[in-house]
């Protein structure tokens, strides 16, 4: 049996070149012994021979030639293959420390939304560990509503759509956040084969972006707070007026009761617009050092005997580390009030145990208060509407919508923060963070009036410059039956016309009129009558309005406030007029 045999190119041609000259020699010597041939034959064969050797050398040599080329060839390619791995894993390894150094995630999808590929920051926002790489699912740290959103978006992307969306989820700390996300399809051969989705926490930046949108609504609120308790005041003032005076008068007993409870409720609601101003927050307060502990005991306090008629128990957890620091009383107190109103409204809708726990506690930087109800809690949809002005959930005539508008004016004010956590169907729990020292220069305190000279006794003359009728009227008759003559005008220019006929003893002014304000009248007094600036009254209904706590602030003139408690201006008024009296004989001099 003959097996087949197959030679390699170059031993073939070895074979050809070296084999069959010798066989040549051999036919020839064949021929020669066994049929006698001529002397002829033998030539040829020596020809053969030496036909043979020179095509076997000249091959021997080429392929010594073509096995150096294709040595050298196959040497070059290699080092060239080389260098371009070593390029190629060079050039990947400085993508993937690109990838890795952008705060936002990169991740690579495929149509079932597991990661081919993600960077550091991907990890991050899907809550994958530390090792996780490619092959989890973006949907794992999901919500069933946001994983659905997630599925459409990329269904939609897989169809050629850019999509640009948001979506909650857990973060790395494991508490809920809102990613901003953007999925672009990668086309392969015309057809998207992957998808490229980038993905940002924009959780702080909402929250920012709310804090500052809250601080606007605010601002246009105190604005329109301030108009309106501006316009409220001045009757009020009118009431008050007109109640005290006659007080004066001898009056039977039951009339001056019903005179009294007008006065009384004129100056309620002179304390109503205050409260409204204190919500607007135009300007600050005074502080002074307070201990939270103190202010929770006294509000419970207050508030104690209707809750308990309710039958909401109330725990104090107050911190035994004396949580001082510098902050306004009432408005704190103010604000704890409200919280505990707005714990009581939403228990009487459950059935018992119904609780609220206040705690309190201290660190070197700052001072918490908690307020935490066993309630129904606050949906999630109207979570972040709750701070906003006139908001409210409860029944018409049950609630304003302005407590907790005002407890987040008062903890901004006192440069801290308010914020709520509300688990579903497990009540509210509002914490107040302050710092511990937050003095700075509050609103303008109406000045005292200079107290180095006795009050006047004798006759005093007034300039009533106000622009309400009414108002000037009740005060001039207030002031004539204390003795004191007077004379009314409408504005600025008016009582710079008044003042050059004749002189005063103390000038009252009104700080927003129309036509000239009272910023302009102290003015023309400082440029043409400077000496009459120290006779100078002001009077407002409203020193939280940045421009009027300024104009207090900066010019120092004594401030009385509408509704006025008419037995403390003639105070302030003789005050003046004695300082004026004590001026004379100085000048004279």
């Amino acid at each position: 049996m003959r097996l087949p045999v197959t030679l390699p190119a170059g031993t073939a041609r070895f074979w050809v070149a070296a084999v069959a000259p010798s066989l040549a020699v051999i036919v020839g010597a064949y021929l020669l012994e066994t049929h006698g041939r001529t002397i002829a034959a033998a030539g040829l064969v020596g020809a053969g021979l030496a036909a043979g050797a020179a095509r076997f050398l000249a091959s021997s040599r080429a392929d010594r030639r073509y096995a150096k080329v294709l040595e050298h060839e196959v040497a070059t390619q290699t080092r060239s293959l080389v260098d371009s791995l070593a390029a190629t894993a060079d050039a990947e390894r400085h993508l993937r420390l690109v990838m890795d150094a952008v705060p936002d995630a990169i991740a690579v999808l495929d149509r079932d939304g597991r990661v081919i590929d993600l960077n550091e920051s991907a990890k991050r926002l899907l809550a994958a560990p530390p090792n996780a790489g490619a092959g989890r699912s973006v949907f794992a740290s999901l919500e069933a509503d946001a994983a659905a959103t997630v599925r459409e978006r990329l269904a939609a992307a897989f169809r050629g759509e850019v999509q640009r969306f948001e979506v909650a989820g857990r973060r790395e700390d494991g508490t809920k956040g809102l990613s901003a996300m953007l999925y672009a399809p990668v086309r392969e051969r015309g057809e998207v084969t992957r998808v490229l989705a980038l993905g940002r926490d924009i959780t702080d930046q909402k929250h920012t972006e709310h804090q500052l949108q809250q601080a606007e609504k605010l601002s246009a609120m105190g604005q329109l707070v301030s108009g309106v308790a501006h316009e409220i005041n001045n009757p009020a003032a009118i009431i008050s007026g007109f109640a005290q005076t006659l007080l004066l008068d001898v009056v039977k007993p039951e009339q001056r009761e019903m005179l009294q409870m007008i006065y009384d409720e004129a100056s309620r609601i002179g304390r109503i617009t205050a409260n409204l101003l204190a919500f607007a927050r135009a300007g600050g307060s005074q502080r002074t050092l307070v201990d939270l502990n103190d202010i929770v005991r006294r509000t419970f306090a207050l508030r104690s005997y209707h809750l308990t008629t309710l039958n909401i128990a109330v725990t104090l957890e107050l911190s035994p580390a004396e949580p001082k620091f510098w902050a306004d009383p009432s408005e704190l107190q103010q604000m704890l009030l409200n919280l505990l109103i707005n714990a009581e409204q939403a228990l009487v809708s459950v059935e018992t145990p119904r609780t609220i726990v206040v705690r309190t506690a201290a660190s070197e930087e700052d001072v918490r208060l908690e307020v935490a109800d066993s309630g129904p809690g606050i949906a999630p949809e109207i979570r972040a509407k709750i701070f906003d002005p006139f908001f409210t959930t409860k029944p018409e005539g049950v609630g304003t919508g302005l407590g907790l508008s005002i407890c987040y004016g008062i903890a901004r004010e006192h440069g801290g923060r308010i914020s709520v956590d509300s688990p579903a169907g497990r009540g509210a729990t509002f914490v107040v963070t302050l710092p511990r020292d937050a003095r700075r220069e509050g609103r303008a305190v109406p000045a005292a009036p200079p107290s180095t000279a006795a009050p006047a006794t004798g006759p005093v003359t007034v300039l009533v410059v106000d622009d309400e009728t009414a108002l000037r009227n009740a005060l001039l008759r207030f002031l004539g039956r204390r003795g004191i003559e007077g004379q009314g005008v409408a504005d600025g220019a008016d009582a710079l016309r008044a003042l050059a006929e004749r002189d005063f003893d103390v000038i009252i002014s009104d700080v927003r009129m129309p036509g000239m304000s009272g910023r302009e009248f102290l003015e023309r007094l400082r440029r043409e009558r400077p000496a009459l600036v120290a006779r100078l009254l002001f009077s407002t209904g409203d020193t939280f309005a940045p421009e009027t706590a300024a104009l207090i602030k900066e010019s120092g003139v004594p401030t009385v406030t509408k509704p006025f408690d008419f037995a403390e201006l003639e105070r302030v008024i003789r005050q003046i007029a004695g300082e004026a009296e004590r001026r004379r004989p100085m000048a004279s001099a």
